[in-house]
């Protein structure tokens, strides 16, 4: 039997302003939809974290979760009523700073601010 090296992928989230100081409470959020969801086996395999990062802007968040588990996770996010956007997802930390940087770029040149709209039409 081979040891093969377990892959991580990496999560770019873009909160509200609202959400932008509570950033472990949204990891309590996501954890409390997956368990519900998944279970705890589940849960205790998907190794979801917060990766700290000096440069980082207060209203971006990047988990770091198991590559198994990329789709429970997209599930649950989806599922918890926080105003979220998913920026990105990466392999590495190197490109998914590049895809935030990119995103960054994109909202200070185009809009003032970026506007969460949950509303039915």
């Amino acid at each position: 039997m081979t040891l093969s090296k377990k892959k991580y992928r990496y999560i770019g989230i873009y909160l509200s302003d609202r959400l932008s100081s509570n950033k472990p409470g949204i990891l309590e959020e996501l954890s409390n939809r997956y368990l519900g969801l998944f279970g705890s086996i589940d849960y205790s395999n998907a190794n979801i974290r917060i990766i700290k990062i000096n440069n980082n802007p207060n209203d971006i968040v990047i988990l770091k979760c198991r590559l198994e588990s990329l789709t429970n996770i997209l599930i649950s996010l989806s599922l918890i009523e926080l105003e979220l956007m998913i920026i990105s997802i990466s392999g590495t930390l190197k490109q998914l700073k590049k895809k935030i940087l990119v995103f960054l770029n994109y909202v200070s040149e185009n809009q003032k601010d970026l506007t969460f709209s949950f509303k039915d039409s």
